[in-house]
């Protein structure tokens, strides 16, 4: 009985609520050709065995005379999970669906025509276009009984009379001005009951408000005069009264957390200037917040329906600073005392929960409880990449003790309800790291945006497999390099064709944009001024009429060490130096002796983000730009901090001297030279050549022929190389399965598609770059790897700059790949394979060697040395009068267990 009393009293406040707001706000609506809506509408089960979540576009299309609207509906996404028979929970997202690589166009979307009439009532209602099935997938970590993927058609969860009872409740709303959307009773044909809410998110036009937060502060300053609710990227600012008093009215949608700030931006420390909670808002909530500015966070108190809910977030911030934002709480913790820590950790925050269990509904504890998750194992992940850096490089996780990493392996990351979180965020670039780590490319020494996709199509699915890819995207694109931007554009265009959330796909489009267009080698320099730390700007325009180096740091400037020397050697009249340091110098004196160098400009940058144009391009690292005379760019190159990179800082400034284009004093001096000995030269210039126009004309037609020959046969040769790789590859693959080892057959196929990409990416040209070879090459051994568990390693000698050397495509890949199958296949972890690569005059050399049981010279039955062959002819296609190319492999006549060296001589100039 006294349950049935609360009951009544809390729908009657609810409803005396709603029209408290009615009464406020209520207002017709007129809607006309061009107007949107956008809503939020969830379909859940009775039985708690389904919830379907879609978001929905209305856009009116036309409007005839006597009032009726035509609208064009499509469904922009869909979240949808359901449970089957053995109660294992399915779903499915739209804006993320299953990765299909080579998918050449975007995903289509449901798309329908409906007609309204001025009383709201929907008289026709046509399908145009039909979304692709939803492969459902089983949400929770994958273990031995996996469910095979599902698909089915949107009209399964969401039939059309299910979407013209739900539109019809949705437009007659907005016409009649009401502010809360009721929940329409559904049933279908099987005798199920499913309800259906809907809640606006945005239009063209101003949507009445359904919340409300109001309060007093006291003791506030001139600086402290606005404030904001803000819902991920949307800001909503509003100013304090004299006193202190505010009132705002909100939009509020469907438990999405809204940050309330105010204060005063502090550079120094941009923290501590705002006083700030948050709280989950949802329709029809009321909040008044009272407080002194003077000691906020002690004095603030809350009221209205929503008070609970507020003051819960703020017991909660306690816990989640000591268990993830102070990271000096854990990091120099031993394992017992970390796992300590997370346990007290996770008894503080029951302890609160437990608090609030009667106060804030189920569904924001259950909320909390899968948000502090994320806080836990992204810690844990922190704490452990925080604890390897203090053991030996070679060991991975096995000194954790069984079971550490069992909540991370089983915490489900798809379809979890925290996309968007910061700690979700976090939590997945950790994870990442974790599996990289597990998968063994870390300590193969394999990083950047390669490691980075293999791992994420590996290990992940679903919006932290899309998260994890856009991550390893704007981390390359930052750099703004166009050479390794372009090398990217299958990837790229897979994303853009697979990805569903614009917010993703249009931050990688215009990074794309940027590193392809801005930064190309004869472009006017997209940077015309820096903005510096006292508020002025520096224009680099008037460094105009001779080339300038720019060097942008975004580390200590210590870092800078190295090119003291390099540029006090380069006269001030051929070349400039810009150094722009972006951080503060701290106890570093280098920056001092920059600044008396006569030929460098030193700057400190403005931290002004929202005004320093381009700053994402030298965004965590150090960046060298070169332009000529004229201001053109000529390059950019991103420096090692840690080993430094003098010899290649040498050559681009080289580089700048040589486009420098003459002054006009130059210009004047050589027209005088020119204009004495042109006359004297002239008449017996003509002579000459017409003598020797017939004979040039000829030889060149010669070279041109024999060099298309030598190309034809080049290409001829690779041909037949690719094939009789790809064969191999496929036969470690089916050896593997034959094997019954099915996961390393897994990633075998992942990273065999990864290097096939990489070879015929490649296919076409004639010389690859150094560091292309070798990368390629590792991607081989580490396919090879699965199978052998042998050790490799790759020295390259310091002179050499990898990325500035050419040579033929996959040359070495057939000598790797004996010395693998012939040498060291059957010797497990005591097999070695090194590659050593050295610079000899105008060659390269490339030395092989194996440990394996050695080689006598003659070849055995079976083996016909094909791939030697092929390398060998390679090699003779190279050749000019000058310089040879050579293969030589050096066995043990005696028999004995010493290996064998292959070594590869290469003319490079």
């Amino acid at each position: 009985m006294k349950y049935k009393k609360l009951l009544s009293l809390g729908i009657i406040l609810l409803l005396a609520l709603s029209q408290a707001f009615a009464q406020k706000q209520s207002t017709s609506l007129t809607l006309k050709s061009g107007d949107w809506f956008e809503t939020d509408i969830r379909i859940k089960n009775l039985t708690h065995t389904s919830d379907y979540r879609f978001d929905v576009r209305y856009e009116v299309s036309n409007k005839t005379q006597n009032g009726d609207l035509s609208f064009k509906l499509s469904i922009e996404r869909m979240r949808l999970k359901y449970a089957d028979a053995n109660n294992t929970w399915l779903g499915y997202d739209s804006y993320y669906p299953p990765y299909v690589e080579n998918r050449k166009k975007n995903l289509t979307k449901q798309i329908y025509e409906i007609t309204v009439d001025g009383q709201g009532k929907i008289s026709k209602l046509k399908l145009l276009s039909t979304a692709p099935k939803a492969g459902f997938s089983v949400i929770d970590v994958k273990g031995q009984s996996y469910t095979p993927r599902t698909e089915l058609s949107v009209d399964r969860f969401f039939p059309m009379d299910y979407l013209k009872q739900i539109s019809e409740t949705i437009i007659n709303a907005l016409l009649v001005g009401k502010t809360q959307i009721k929940t329409v009773d559904l049933s279908n044909r099987n005798g199920e009951r499913n309800i259906a809410n809907a809640v606006l998110k945005s239009a063209s036009f101003k949507l009445l408000r359904n919340a409300v937060i109001k309060g007093k502060i006291t003791n506030l300053t001139k600086a402290d005069s606005l404030y904001s609710i803000t819902d991920l990227l949307n800001d909503e600012l509003f100013r304090f009264n004299k006193d202190g008093s505010f009132s705002a009215n909100i939009l509020a949608g469907r438990n999405i957390r809204r940050r309330w700030v105010f204060g005063k931006f502090d550079e120094d420390d941009e923290f501590d200037g705002f006083k700030t909670f948050s709280l989950l808002l949802e329709p029809l909530d009321t909040l008044t917040v009272k407080a002194d500015a003077l000691n906020f966070y002690n004095t603030v108190s809350f009221g209205g329906n929503a008070a609970a809910k507020a003051a819960l977030s703020k017991d909660l911030v306690a816990v989640v600073d000591n268990q993830w934002v102070n990271k000096s709480n854990y990091r120099s913790k031993s394992i017992k005392e970390f796992i300590a820590f997370q346990k007290q950790g996770q008894k503080d925050f029951d302890g609160i929960l437990k608090k609030y269990a009667n106060r804030v509904s189920s569904e924001i504890l259950d909320y909390c409880r899968n948000d502090f998750k994320y806080v836990q194992a992204g810690t844990k992940l922190m704490y452990v990449s925080e604890y390897r850096k203090k053991q030996k490089p070679n060991r991975l996780l096995d000194e954790f003790p069984k079971g550490f990493f069992l909540s991370i392996d089983t915490l489900p990351v798809s379809l979890s309800g925290s996309e968007g979180g910061m700690y979700y965020g976090y939590y997945l670039i950790w994870l990442l790291s974790y599996h990289q780590t597990k998968l063994g490319m870390v300590n193969a020494d394999q990083y950047g945006f390669f490691a980075s996709y293999a791992t994420a199509m590996a290990s992940f699915e679903g919006y932290p497999l899309y998260f994890s890819i856009s991550e390893a995207f704007e981390k390359e694109l930052k750099k703004g390099d166009p050479e390794s931007t372009r090398r990217l554009k299958n990837y790229y265009e897979d994303f853009i064709h697979n990805c569903g959330n614009t917010s993703l796909t249009n931050r990688i489009t215009e990074l794309w944009t940027r590193a392809m267009q801005l930064w190309s080698a004869g472009n006017p320099s997209p940077v015309k001024q820096l903005l510096l730390k006292d508020g002025s700007t520096l224009d680099l325009t008037q460094f105009k009429g001779k080339p300038l180096v720019l060097i942008v740091n975004n580390n200590r400037s210590k870092v800078l060490k190295g090119y003291i020397d390099l540029i006090k050697k380069q006269n001030g009249s051929q070349v400039h130096f810009v150094i722009a340091q972006l951080t503060v110098p701290i106890l570093d004196t280098i920056d001092q002796k920059l600044k008396e160098l006569p030929n460098v400009t030193y700057v400190e940058l403005s931290y002004d983000r929202d005004k320093q144009n381009n700053l994402d391009l030298y965004y965590q690292q150090t960046k060298a730009f070169t332009f000529d005379s004229d201001f053109r760019v000529i390059s950019t190159y991103p420096l090692d901090t840690t080993t430094g990179d003098t010899k290649v800082m040498q050559e681009l400034i080289k580089k700048a001297i040589d486009s420098s284009a003459m002054t006009k004093e130059q210009k004047a001096e050589l027209i005088k030279t020119i204009g004495w000995s042109a006359g004297s030269i002239l008449f017996a210039g003509l002579v000459f050549f017409w003598i020797y126009k017939a004979r040039i004309a000829n030889l060149k037609r010669k070279e041109s022929l024999k060099r298309q020959i030598k190309e034809l046969e080049v290409k001829a040769i690779r041909s037949q190389m690719n094939p009789h790789f790809i064969f191999n590859a496929l036969n470690s693959i089916q050896s593997l399965i034959n094997n019954q080892q099915y996961k390393e057959a897994n990633i075998y196929l992942e990273k065999f598609a990864l290097l096939i990409r990489r070879v015929l990416n490649n296919s076409e040209r004639t010389f690859v770059s150094l560091s292309d070879e070798l990368e390629a090459v590792t991607l081989y051994v580490e396919l090879e790897q699965l199978r052998f568990d042998f050790v490799f390693d790759i020295r390259i000698d310091k002179g050499i700059n990898a990325n500035l050397i050419e040579i033929p495509g996959m040359i070495t890949q057939p000598l790797i790949e004996n010395a693998i199958l012939h040498g060291i296949a059957q010797k497990g972890t005591s097999g070695t394979l090194k590659v050593a690569i050295s610079k000899s005059g105008s060659y390269l050399k490339i030395a092989i060697t194996d440990n394996g049981s050695g080689w006598n010279g003659e070849v055995k039955d079976g083996h016909h040395g094909f791939g030697l062959k092929l390398v060998r002819e390679r090699l003779s296609l190279l050749n000019t009068p000058a310089t040879k190319g050579n293969l030589e492999i050096n066995g043990n006549l005696a028999g004995q267990s010493s290996g064998v060296t292959a070594v590869l001589t290469i003319p490079i100039d």
